[in-house]
């Protein structure tokens, strides 16, 4: 399935793609095979909602091959609005499912600390032992020119077809749309938290609270605990509790025109 294909939604103008994990691995092995490139995001709420106000992150949102839902609170949205193939897709489930499924791609990890990457590796390879995997940690700052020069060009001599990017939402998003076109191929996956949860530096939520859409609040009560000052920090700059407020406001209005939305990219498929 080509991902031009894929229907989406939009919730105050920020892409929510229609699509369940089965075409999301015929489209990656599909770019990968055909020597082509491109890059998905996993969009949370708190992601979302950010992107309605900031433009850069709005549109590489918009333009990647794909916007996954992050969260059963998008799935609700788009299954209301129409969408019947969408389900939730967490970062550290997809890795681990691309790592068994797609046997012999070669991957490389790009962000968190040496530390992590290399228990990242060490588990992949327990998965499966065929994967080819390697990996970079930036440094821990705003990147400069001669930072990404020497990222890009660590990638392009690894040669990898999945780029797993992990720099946290809203700086992944930005960086991959201005960077994914330098590549000669491969597909660029911004997957978060995603190798902590992977390797269980942290712990995933308990299914029940992922089910009712809730493992934000066990992932706040776990940070608190751990340590409230950076807590603090986290809430107010990914603006968790108020993008929740903001989401259910517009939650009605925004799945009408979803709808409408749905209807007409339907129409014109089969027109």
């Amino acid at each position: 399935m080509k991902y031009a294909d894929i229907p989406y939604v939009k919730f105050k103008g920020v892409k929510v793609s229609n699509i369940c994990y089965e075409n999301v691995i015929d489209t990656i092995t599909s770019v990968i095979k055909n020597k082509q490139h491109g890059y998905i995001c996993l969009t949370d709420v708190s992601n979302l909602i950010v992107s309605t106000t900031n433009e850069a992150m709005r549109t590489a949102i918009n333009e990647s091959l794909f916007s996954l839902a992050d969260g059963m609170p998008l799935v609700w949205f788009a299954k209301m609005a129409g969408c019947e193939e969408i389900e939730r897709i967490s970062g550290a489930s997809l890795l681990q499912r691309l790592i068994v499924d797609l046997d012999g791609c070669k991957h490389y990890l790009l962000g968190d600390t040496e530390e992590t990457i290399a228990k990242v590796i060490a588990k992949a390879k327990r998965l499966s032992n065929k994967i080819e995997i390697s990996g970079h940690s930036p440094p821990f700052k705003d990147f400069d020119a001669e930072d990404n020069e020497r990222m890009l060009e660590k990638i392009r001599e690894a040669k990898p077809d999945i780029i797993w990017v992990c720099f946290g939402g809203g700086k992944q998003e930005t960086w991959m749309k201005q960077n994914f076109a330098t590549l000669n191929s491969g597909v660029m996956i911004g997957v978060g938290a995603a190798f902590r949860f992977f390797t269980g530096d942290i712990i995933t939520p308990p299914r029940i609270f992922q089910k009712l859409g809730m493992q934000w609040v066990f992932r706040l009560g776990e940070a608190f605990i751990k340590d409230p000052v950076h807590f603090f920090g986290v809430v107010h700059r990914r603006q968790i509790l108020s993008s929740k407020v903001v989401y259910l406001l517009n939650f009605p209005r925004e799945v009408t025109l979803a709808r409408k939305q749905l209807r007409t990219f339907n129409t014109g498929k089969s027109s």
